[in-house]
């Protein structure tokens, strides 16, 4: 039987920055006994709202496993690929949602739940123009940490493979593996450093895919946080979802109780996305 964490050809690991595309990354290093091949890449794409967890947690998986992780930040939709991105490293990435701002300003709108291009262009594209710039390569497998019990998003992440638009082939080793979210959570469990995140927390501090009640929550032990998303919505004249502003939330968690709003654990999946961060 083969090795659903061995490719041939090139091939980028998308490193999200949660616990399942950690697991991933090092089900990989297993398999080729610690040291990638050198087609091979792990890439990071932060848009400036990641949790400090999160960014600390992918500096620390590529620190104790002896991996480079590249990190990358949007920087622009137009202009030659190479001038579309930037590289930086744990010290220098942004933390204050600068990319993501940039990325505001160039839409002139705020991204919504319909209009999701904050994943499109600050990590798929992202991705897509350093791989292309750097490395040259015109077609590339890319392995995206799905499992097995995530049965409709891999078939849909796969399906797009038949559709032919993008350079690269989706992979899936960990659905492959029959990997679920047990053995995600077995595996951390045992190791000696962890993301530091309860599942409904996120990578994204306040990813407007959070149901409402989660939001309020998070807002409510960090105030602080819903000010930036607020500050977006009003600079662009418009706002992250049909139903509400940031303002509104944070007016409902001034105006009522906690109990109204407080998440159970598993309410939400930390990771909003195949790209977005934070797969639990």
């Amino acid at each position: 039987m083969s090795d659903p964490f061995v490719f041939d050809g090139p091939t980028v690991w998308s490193f999200s920055g949660g616990r399942t595309s950690a697991y991933m990354l090092w089900r990989a290093l297993r398999s080729y006994k610690g040291l990638l091949p050198g087609n091979h890449v792990v890439v990071f794409a932060n848009t400036g709202k990641e949790r400090p967890e999160t960014l600390r947690f992918v500096y620390e998986c590529g620190a104790r496993w002896g991996v480079d992780i590249v990190w990358l930040e949007f920087v622009s939709r137009s202009g030659p690929s190479a001038g579309r991105y930037e590289r930086v490293s744990y010290n220098s990435s942004s933390r204050d949602g600068e990319p993501f701002e940039r990325l505001i300003r160039a839409k002139s709108f705020t991204p919504n739940s319909v209009m999701r291009f904050c994943t499109e262009e600050m990590k798929v594209n992202t991705i897509k123009h350093f791989i292309q710039t750097e490395k040259g390569w015109t077609t590339w497998n890319n392995a995206v940490g799905l499992r097995h019990d995530e049965g409709h998003r891999v078939l849909k992440t796969l399906a797009r493979n038949y559709e032919g638009k993008s350079p690269w082939t989706s992979k899936v080793p960990l659905a492959n593996a029959k990997i679920t979210r047990r053995d995600v959570e077995a595996f951390w469990a045992a190791q000696d450093f962890d993301l530091g995140l309860k599942p409904h927390e996120g990578n994204c501090d306040l990813c407007f895919l959070k149901g409402r009640g989660t939001l309020k929550g998070l807002i409510r032990q960090n105030p602080e946080r819903a000010a930036w998303w607020a500050t977006q919505e009003v600079t662009s004249k418009g706002s992250f979802s049909k139903e509400w502003t940031f303002s509104d939330l944070v007016r409902e968690v001034a105006e009522q109780p906690d109990f109204f709003d407080t998440p159970p654990d598993d309410e939400q999946d930390a990771e909003c996305g195949t790209w977005c961060g934070g797969d639990e």
